[in-house]
């Protein structure tokens, strides 16, 4: 499974967390570059009012229990990914490189 793979699967699962589940934006760039609509983009604002773009994705969504409330719950057929450090290392500073 490649990168893009596992940023699309682990990003989508993270949008259920409580804090920042939605950006809201749907800004779209065709180069990829500066696209506010990317999976695991979403906003926060500073107390100054300067809106930051953030990463927000899942290590994993493999979970060994059984929540009936969680959407990765084990018995929940859904499609899984694992990341390793270094691969969500590589992701975070490719976004930070374009900004």
């Amino acid at each position: 499974m490649t990168i893009k793979e596992k940023l699309v699967i682990l990003s989508d699962s993270a949008k259920y967390d409580a804090s920042c589940s939605s950006s809201g934006s749907n800004r779209k760039n065709d180069s990829g570059t500066g696209n506010a609509a990317y999976s695991g983009i979403c906003h926060s604002f500073t107390s100054d009012g300067r809106c930051v773009s953030l990463l927000k994705i899942l290590m994993t969504n493999s979970c060994i229990f059984d929540c009936k409330y969680c959407i990765n719950r084990k018995s929940n057929n859904v499609q899984r990914a694992i990341f390793t450090p270094v691969e969500i290392c590589e992701i975070t500073m490719n976004f930070y490189k374009r900004n």
